[in-house]
């Protein structure tokens, strides 16, 4: 079951744990109950590297006000780097694997099946 990561706008956000299907890099994203998807977290620049499975590129869709948000409650860590990519720059960020785990376990047990179904 998934736990509420707080009140945002007025609106009680979730967190949603999965992966990419073509690197099984996490995807992160937020919902509410009312009305499903509300924002993206990440973003998958599947040609660029990331350090480890506990960075994520930032969507840059997501308001300011959001992201400001969810740094206060710990799913986004601090930018550790921005990147050019096309005409676009995203910035690099740590996560909390074991907090994100706690918001929806059930997401990110499916999450690190998949990582490891992955075949090098």
């Amino acid at each position: 079951m998934k736990k509420s990561i707080g009140t945002f706008d007025n609106q009680e956000l979730y967190l949603i744990v999965a992966s990419y299907r073509n690197n099984n890099r996490i995807y992160l994203a937020v919902e509410t109950e009312e009305e499903g998807l509300y924002a993206d977290i990440t973003i998958n620049l599947s040609d660029m590297m990331l350090p480890d499975d506990d960075y994520i590129f930032v969507n840059g869709d997501m308001t300011r006000e959001l992201r400001n948000f969810l740094e206060e409650q710990g799913i986004i860590g601090e930018t550790i780097e921005t990147y050019q990519y096309n005409m676009v720059k995203y910035d690099m960020a740590k996560i909390d694997l074991d907090l994100i785990k706690k918001y929806d376990p059930d997401g990110f047990k499916e999450y690190e099946k998949n990582s490891d179904d992955i075949e090098l």
